[in-house]
């Protein structure tokens, strides 16, 4: 609503004004009212106002010397003159002073309203101009700060200094610290375009409360929907981690107000224009990795986070493990090493791209076991089965290592559907009972086919066909894997564990354990230690 202003020295008149118009339906309020000019500059100081009626025969400030005042204090108030001379001097004086009409007495209700109406449209066609001119500033603004980010930067310091002036960016200190924002899970929360954009909106107000005072700061929409704040660094020094606190503020803010979680991403400092592109990669690297350490959190840039990447991915020998557990249908002990990998990802905080990997490697030696035991993976998986896809889909590495761990718990189903024969059952008796007697160390492919009632002949053979190894091998892996697990709970001498484990001699142990797993028991110890 505009707000309106009558100045006259004759009560009725300002009775008349008052109740000639139904003001409120007209978009319109009456918010001052004075009997003369010297009242009225005193009272636009405490209230200002959009358009003032103003008569012109007053005591002490006439209408023309007040409209002169106000005019000059309020370039942008409109001053209607209300006035019974016609004359040609009063009008031109009138003009020159900038009055956007003036009204002759006596007047009819329909001309004030009309004269009003006037007023009101000229004034919301410079709303809507102003506000375009405002968006287009915005927009070029924005555009330019994303330039800034990207790698398209490729001007010089006086350029850019030249290219945010008219955005009213004066920066002091070339030394930057960008954030990157991400609404977690915006595409689930709001379908609408609208609605995503009025949430982000939300952050950005909260993000100018959450800031620490005194911080010279720009906040922009960014690359794929994330929000950005690219942040002049008080402390010239580079590659500093900043202060997180204002950030960890947002996310609490965020939460307790709009009732949905954030992640945020923080780059370190970066000397000059130049590297304000460095320090968003950063941010992004330190958002990316929210899918290792889980949203609603604020993640500053670490260096280690690739480091730890040089290292192997995980021991080489998991995959045989992984293929013994698949051969044997020990769905727990699948799970207990997937476990153990996903554990250990967890704790080295790998990139996203080495857990994408390492995801991929898993899945590998599932499907070969698929493709070992004659089946094709289409008829296991579906015609559709994409894995790299797949993995890419997951908001987090705790979703996807639960997806593979059901992939590998359908294989075992999957293959055990087609072992319902009377050798199947043999060779799973067989089975058992290795793993029950694997301690003894007279155990022999004798001792379990005569367990099994059946000869040692037919013993090899189902055994070979229903896991793809011999009744010997399958000993002598199961004791290694037990020798390991006793190996890593340390304190125990050598001597007994190769007892405990079917060898009764400490120094054959050794050398079987050393050509299975291509390191000796006690350099295994030293490489857990």
């Amino acid at each position: 609503m505009q707000k309106v202003m009558i100045v006259d020295d004759e009560v009725i008149f300002r009775d008349y004004l008052r109740g000639a118009l139904d003001w409120e339906t007209l978009g319109f309020e009456l918010v001052v009212e004075a009997k003369n000019g010297i009242e009225a500059l005193k009272l636009c100081m405490e209230q200002p106002v959009d358009i003032a009626l103003v008569d012109i025969t007053m005591p002490f400030m006439d209408g023309l010397e007040l409209t002169e005042k106000l005019k000059d204090q309020y370039p942008e108030m409109n001053v209607v003159l209300i006035t019974g001379h016609n004359e040609f001097e009063y009008a031109r004086r009138a003009l020159k002073l900038g009055v956007e009409d003036y009204i002759l007495k006596p007047f009819s209700k329909d001309e004030l309203m009309l004269t009003l109406l006037k007023l009101q449209r000229e004034y919301r066609k410079v709303q809507v101009e102003n506000l375009t001119l405002k968006e287009n500033n915005r927009m070029m603004q924005e555009s330019f700060l994303n330039q800034l980010i990207s790698n398209e930067y490729n001007l010089t310091d006086a350029d850019v200094l030249k290219r945010l002036s008219p955005f009213d960016i004066h920066i002091q200190n070339p030394c930057f610290i960008v954030a990157c924002i991400e609404i977690d899970h915006i595409d689930r929360k709001w379908e609408k375009v609208s609605e995503r954009l009025l949430m982000k909106y939300a952050v950005t107000n909260i993000l100018n409360e959450a800031l620490e005072e005194g911080w010279n700061y720009n906040i922009f929409n960014g690359p794929e929907g994330r929000i950005v704040c690219l942040v002049e660094h008080s402390n010239a020094q580079t590659n500093i981690t900043p202060s997180l606190e204002g950030y960890k503020k947002l996310g609490s803010l965020i939460k307790k107000h709009l009732n949905f979680t954030i992640t945020i991403g923080v780059g370190r400092s970066k000397g000059g224009f130049k590297g304000i592109s460095s320090s968003y990669k950063e941010a992004l690297e330190a958002l990316q990795n929210k899918f290792v350490l889980g949203h609603d959190r604020v993640i500053a840039y670490s260096s280690t986070l690739t480091e730890s990447g040089k290292r192997a991915f995980y021991p080489i020998e998991v995959n045989e493990e992984l293929l013994i557990g698949l051969r044997m249908r020990n769905a727990e002990r699948v799970q207990l090493i997937l476990d153990g990998v996903f554990e250990s990802t967890r704790e080295r905080r790998l990139s996203i791209d080495y857990v994408y990997v390492i995801c991929m490697g898993l899945i590998a030696v599932n499907l070969s076991y698929i493709t070992e035991a004659g089946h094709p993976i289409e008829d296991c998986f579906g015609e559709n089965f994409f894995p790299y896809s797949e993995i890419r889909k997951f908001e987090s590495a705790e979703m996807t290592f639960e997806w593979i761990k059901q992939l590998f718990d359908r294989a075992i189903r999957y293959t055990g559907q087609y072992k319902n024969t009377r050798a199947s059952k043999i060779a799973q008796s067989a089975k058992t009972y290795i793993e029950q007697s694997y301690a003894n160390s007279e155990l022999q492919l004798e001792h379990v086919a005569q367990h099994v009632f059946i000869n040692a002949s037919y013993l090899r053979a189902v055994y070979k066909k229903e896991f793809g190894m011999t009744v010997s091998d399958y000993v002598t892996q199961y004791r290694m894997m037990k020798a390991k697990e006793l190996l890593g709970r340390g304190g125990i001498r050598l001597s007994d564990i190769a007892e405990r484990v079917g060898y009764s001699e400490a120094s054959y142990f050794s050398k079987s354990f050393k050509k299975f797993y291509g390191y000796s028991p006690s350099e295994y110890e030293k490489s857990r230690g």
